[in-house]
């Protein structure tokens, strides 16, 4: 039986629809609230826009305001197709959601335990029972903090920020007397103590989710490999503070999702 021609044209808009590639309209890159939102957009805008004219499709980024919604959306799943983040969550996503590990940011990254200058503590253990800020898990401040004082008997009064910069003004209004943060952060704050420095754990990675076809992948590993090499790419190191992308691989990263345990929702 011959379909009327409306009937047919309706047909192959559906068949269209339901073969069509799910991000015809573009893939999206999610970085986590290391900094206020607006500081986010302004400094991962540039990471975006050198992917998508690196790979020739559009790149959109997403921001969060707090840890706490973006363990929400990681948990469920997510929007996104590409994620820039620590350790845990790069070693987390690879094993439970199948995202592939493209590159990392040149070195290790660790996290500072930081106080004001006029406050003396020698040793994390003097804080506790003290009121001390660090972003929530899965942030690895929030994971650190929970290492450096595992006795649930023996921790300070952890008072929860929505990203580092947050804990800073927290710790500078003397609304406690301690701030966990990452390094390169603190550096960021000479007038600060730093009473201790954590173990090293590998730098921030970019990863790329099981929607990416193997060929894009591999575009996008290489363009962030050799973003020193063009103007465009260089630009975007300098906002990220770093001087370039190393390869890695998930291997590279796997254990660190041990970290989340214990973790509400991982």
């Amino acid at each position: 039986m011959r379909l009327p021609h409306a009937t047919r044209a309706a047909a192959t808009l559906l068949l269209l629809c339901i073969t069509l590639p799910l991000h015809a309209a573009g893939y999206r890159l999610a970085v986590p609230p290391f900094l206020p939102q607006d500081e986010m957009r302004a400094q991962y805008a540039r990471m975006a826009e050198y992917l998508a004219e690196s790979v020739g499709q559009p790149i959109e980024l997403i921001t969060y305001k707090s840890y706490l919604s973006y363990s929400a959306e990681v948990r469920q799943g997510g929007r996104f197709d590409l994620v820039f983040d620590s350790a845990p969550m790069v070693d987390h996503l690879a094993q439970r959601q199948g995202f592939t590990v493209l590159a990392k940011v040149q070195g290790v990254i660790s996290q500072s335990l930081v106080t004001n200058a006029d406050t003396l503590v020698l040793d994390p253990q003097e804080l506790i029972g003290k009121p001390v800020a660090t972003i929530p898990s899965p942030s690895l401040s929030g994971l650190t903090l929970f290492q450096l004082f595992s006795n649930p008997l023996r921790q300070p009064d952890f008072k929860y920020a929505d990203n580092a910069r947050d804990a800073v003004d927290m710790l500078r209004q003397g609304k406690v007397d301690a701030a966990l943060i990452p390094t390169p952060i603190a550096i960021g704050y000479p007038e600060l103590n730093i009473v201790t420095t954590t173990e090293q754990v590998p730098h921030l990675a970019l990863s790329s989710g099981p929607g990416i076809s193997p060929e894009l992948r591999e575009r996008l590993r290489q363009a962030v490999l050799a973003a020193q090499s063009s103007p465009k790419g260089r630009l975007m190191l300098e906002t990220l503070r770093t001087t370039s992308f190393e390869p890695t691989s998930n291997a590279h990263y796997k254990g660190y999702a041990d970290l989340l345990k214990g973790t509400y929702g991982y």
